[in-house]
């Protein structure tokens, strides 16, 4: 894994050392072969220290409400921005880990191993999301190209990698849409679309028709969105559990405010609200995680929004901010600063502040593109304020800024 890493960063062994809490020797021995390692605190202390997934280093991972696990614990005075780089070169780790340097025959088992990998890149992008993240996910993806285009397998093993492809190409392509990238989304949602149907996979075809579905709407394509959210729901019937279903009528609901027909909105999420279920369960597939009563408040309150209704958006996002989990910290941001534009548009500077003020240390490790562009809009809307809120704010971000971190 050392090697792997700084193969892939050109980090030094003395850069490594800093990173993981072991001494420079002792990276050395273990580079070279002289050493090896049995000890498993050490060896959990090198993986967490490098962002590589618990899972594949045969390990418990880390439980969700820990907080941060890119650094280990003892080791926070290691920079964020050092371990941020690092996050793509240790994700390929595992990869080389499972497939060696060259593959001629993946097993169903090594199939299995590399669909390991999408959880942990859902887990990266929850904490923080951003171009370390989307590096990592192309970089999964052209392995996984390779490996269907020149490996031998089995049929069984052939539709397990091209559902792995899919899930990483929806990966790439949601990563790109946070970005404000949509083309390049676009291409990538395209390619996943084309995997689930080649694996027959429909968990697969249904999650990219529905961040599809986003992504045509965030392009002011309401009319697309809605022929893809339904096209999303009919490939799900009869099998969909109650989460998956719930947020498929909430897309909806979006959609149909985006367009301004208040009754369908607000028909399909009473169907949202109707069939959802607040816990996970077994029948869901694990990229539903991050569908809550939060994230339901959420779409809530961007249907009010798209109404012309600023309290009811304002209520609910209030609502999905309080609800939102310790691991979302990409949510809690960008939500908290929709909450504050919701507030701006009511004529409450103050509260909007209040409100925005104590997120903005997350702004220092939060990478989305739209987390970022929803600040830079709340801020240019409070310029001509002469409230002490609102300088005192503005000033908290230009200190943001001068450390060098785009707010």
């Amino acid at each position: 894994m050392l090697t792997a890493v700084a193969n892939e960063t050109g980090a030094s062994q003395t850069q490594l050392a800093e990173l993981t809490g072991l001494s420079q020797a002792h990276i050395s021995r273990l580079m070279s072969g002289t050493s090896r390692c049995f000890d498993i605190r050490t060896i959990s202390q090198i993986v967490d220290a490098l962002g590589a997934p618990r899972l594949l280093a045969g390990l418990a991972p880390v439980p969700a409400w820990s907080g941060d696990t890119l650094g280990v614990q003892g080791n926070e005075e290691a920079e964020p921005m050092k371990r941020r780089t690092l996050v793509s070169a240790s994700l390929a780790v595992p990869f080389a880990a499972v497939l060696g340097e060259v593959q001629t025959y993946v097993t169903a088992d090594g199939a299995r191993q590399i669909r390991l990998m999408v959880p942990e890149l859902y887990t990266l992008d929850d904490q923080i999301g951003g171009e370390a993240v989307c590096q990592a996910a192309q970089w999964c993806l052209s392995k996984v190209d390779s490996l269907l285009n020149q490996a031998d397998y089995n049929e069984p093993t052939g539709r397990e990698l091209q559902s792995a492809y899919g899930e990483m190409a929806e990966m790439a392509g949601w990563l790109h849409f946070d970005a404000g990238r949509y083309e390049d989304a676009r291409f990538y949602y395209g390619e996943a679309l084309r995997a689930a149907q080649l694996a027959d996979d429909l968990n697969l075809e249904v999650l990219t028709l529905a961040s599809m579905n986003t992504l045509s709407r965030y392009q002011g394509r309401p009319r697309e969105a809605i022929q893809l959210i339904q096209l999303a729901q009919r490939r799900a019937a009869g099998w969909a559990p109650p989460r998956l279903a719930a947020l498929l009528a909430a897309r909806e609901a979006v959609c149909w405010a985006q367009l301004g027909d208040a009754t369908a909105s607000r028909n399909a999420m009473h169907r949202a609200y109707h069939v959802f279920h607040p816990d996970i369960g077994g029948e869901d597939p694990h990229w539903l995680a991050f569908f809550d009563t939060a994230e339901l408040a959420a779409r809530r309150a961007t249907a009010s929004g798209y109404l012309g209704r600023p309290d009811q958006a304002a209520t609910a996002m209030q609502a999905a901010v309080d609800g939102l989990g310790a691991k979302f910290q990409r949510n809690r941001a960008y939500y908290s600063v929709r909450l504050g534009l919701s507030l701006l548009t009511e004529g409450d500077q103050t509260r909007a502040c209040h409100i925005v003020a104590p997120v903005l240390p997350l702004f220092e490790e939060v990478r989305s593109g739209r987390a970022h562009a929803r600040l830079r809009e709340f801020c240019h809307q409070l310029q001509a304020s002469t409230t002490p809120a609102a300088r005192d704010l503005l000033g908290q971000v230009h200190a943001l800024q001068d450390t060098g971190h785009p707010a």
